[in-house]
């Protein structure tokens, strides 16, 4: 146990002795954004993580922190003992505020695959899902690295979103700052290689980066969680492509029930029920627990965006004829990397074609305004920043990396602070070397380990 901390403090004749405890463990007045802080940024010893039951956990990824409604974190990637997970994260200060949220009787966190809290208590161990389903659950305060007390005055004392060197930005070099953006460019796009061949080689990991590069932010986590649920040699072993297109709409569980049709026209009834026949038949053998419907994500998200649309254009990627996963995408890719027009001949491979159904379509329950469902340029070039260009980027060749060049940089808000001083990424290969920059140096307060970082404090007073 760690002495308190004592600090004297002199007002006029008066000496005053203030001391600074641990916090009790059954304090709920620690702020939850400090444990949101804690697990995003992986603030505690990771050596020897295990359950409340005693299981090994190894995060592979905190996921994405979630400022809409539902789960804290989207997209978390963890492996407990040997088994490797995809989904949410959320985050409590004791196990009892599940209740205190009901979570337990919302479906939204059936998704959720580790609840991870600050203190244990009389509810620890003893969560489930609205399923009914057991939670696995994380209980931190025994892994933190320093006292409780120096975390929540750090937490409250550092500037929101700010990169310390901020005022001596304007100072470093093009020569120094250039250089290092793309070296860390290249340790980020190996990082997402690592990544890909943890989920078993990189075809698998290519497989499923694509699903959750199609779902956007919103609907990345159940993208990918569909695409662990459909083995690829599962998906492969089809020569309909309607087939496979009811594989994949089926165990996302978008297809709608004949209730839920009533309501619909005679054109779009007999398709969603053909769907559901065919998934019927297919799934008899397979036996695939279909996702919860509420796991999907319409609110706020442009008909384009809605996930029957983007499943059936996730399935057209297994089109038995033309579609890229269906055989050796890894080799396909990088032929088309090797030919005189790479970027075009890259994008070429997801112009996918899907049933005309889906040009009046973006769900199965009603007709929409006709509309081309291509997937979009924008989201292509995503598609090849986020997964193409790791699953390519051999140590020996520098084609994929290169390839980042003629690629445009999407502004985002970690982007923002630095354009804001002046730095706007030419090209998505610096947009990718500020992500690296701001992800494991900045926020993390590395500037030791940051070449800019070295170079300001090398700079005379």
């Amino acid at each position: 146990m760690s002495l308190p901390d004592r600090f004297f403090y002199a007002l006029s004749d008066e000496l005053l002795e203030v001391v600074l405890h641990e916090p009790s463990a059954d304090a709920r007045d620690v702020p939850e954004a400090l444990i949101h802080d804690l697990w995003e940024h992986q603030r505690f010893d990771l050596s020897n993580l295990k359950t409340t039951e005693g299981s090994l956990v190894a995060v592979l990824s905190p996921g994405r922190h979630n400022t809409d409604s539902g789960p804290d974190f989207l997209d978390a990637r963890l492996r407990i003992d040997d088994t490797l997970w995809s989904g949410a994260a959320e985050i409590h200060s004791t196990s009892g505020v599940w209740f205190d949220h009901e979570h337990e009787r919302d479906v939204h966190y059936n998704s959720t695959i580790l609840h991870v809290v600050l203190f244990n208590d009389m509810w620890t161990g003893k969560l489930q899902r609205e399923d009914g389903t057991i939670l696995p659950e994380l209980v931190l305060y025994p892994y933190l690295g320093a006292p409780l007390r120096r975390l929540l005055h750090s937490f409250y004392m550092r500037p929101a979103k700010q990169i310390f060197c901020a005022a001596g930005w304007s100072r470093v070099p093009d020569e120094v700052r250039s250089p290092y953006l793309e070296d860390l460019a290249r340790e980020r796009i190996a990082s997402k290689r690592q990544r890909m061949k943890a989920s078993g080689s990189i075809e698998v990991g290519l497989y499923h980066d694509l699903f959750a590069g199609l779902g956007y932010s919103k609907n990345s986590a159940p993208m990918r969680t569909l695409a662990q649920l459909v083995p690829l040699e599962v998906a492969r072993s089809f020569r309909d492509p309607f087939d496979v297109e009811a594989l994949y709409l089926g165990a996302a569980g978008l297809v709608p029930t004949p209730s839920g049709l009533l309501e619909a026209d005679r054109t779009t009834a007999d398709y969603a029920m053909d769907l559901r026949d065919r998934f019927e038949r297919i799934n008899h053998r397979l036996e695939i627990e279909p996702l919860d419907p509420a796991a999907w994500r319409f609110f706020r998200l442009r008909p384009a965006n809605f996930p029957p649309l983007r499943v059936a254009q996730a399935a057209s990627l297994l089109h038995p004829d033309s579609g890229l996963l269906r055989s050796s995408p890894v080799d396909t890719l990088r032929s088309a990397l090797r030919s005189a027009r790479p970027l075009e001949s890259l994008r070429s491979l997801f112009h996918v074609t899907l049933p005309d159904f889906w040009n009046w379509h973006v769900r199965l329950d009603k007709r929409s305004t006709k509309r081309s469902s291509y997937i979009g340029r924008d989201r292509i070039d995503a598609l090849l920043v986020n997964a193409v260009i790791p699953a390519l980027a051999r140590a020996d060749d520098d084609a994929a990396i290169r390839l980042l060049e003629h690629l445009t940089a999407e502004e985002d808000e970690i982007l923002r602070p630095f354009i804001h001083l002046g730095t706007k990424p030419a090209h998505a290969l610096e947009a990718q070397g500020l992500h690296q920059l701001f992800r494991t140096r900045c926020r993390e307060a590395r500037c030791l380990t940051c070449a800019i970082g070295r170079h300001l404090l090398s700079l005379p007073e």
